[in-house]
């Protein structure tokens, strides 16, 4: 079970409040999991692996640009919000 989670903490960053998933790894353990179906051929069977390889990589390299943007516009929320509250502090007074 320890190993189960060393390899969780190498596939996703939790840094500075923000999720990250390398997507490379993502990927292969995806793939590593996906058994081969006694009907496809070899030729099929990898072609389904690069097939789900490249899905699960764009998907989790769209999800950690979804996540970039959504924390930078978080930051600047907050930013607009202090403003405000600075300028209504400064002319309430």
């Amino acid at each position: 079970m320890q190993h189960n989670k060393k390899n969780h903490k190498e596939v996703i960053d939790m840094s500075e409040e923000q999720l990250h998933i390398n997507p490379n790894d993502f990927a292969m353990k995806i793939i590593g999991q996906t058994p081969k179906d006694n009907k496809q051929t070899n030729q099929q069977f990898i072609k389904s692996q690069l097939t789900l390889y490249l899905e699960a990589y764009y998907l989790i390299n769209d999800f950690n640009q979804l996540e970039v943007s959504q924390l930078e516009q978080m930051k600047q929320q907050q930013i607009s919000e202090l403003f405000d509250k600075m300028l209504s502090g400064r002319f309430s007074v």
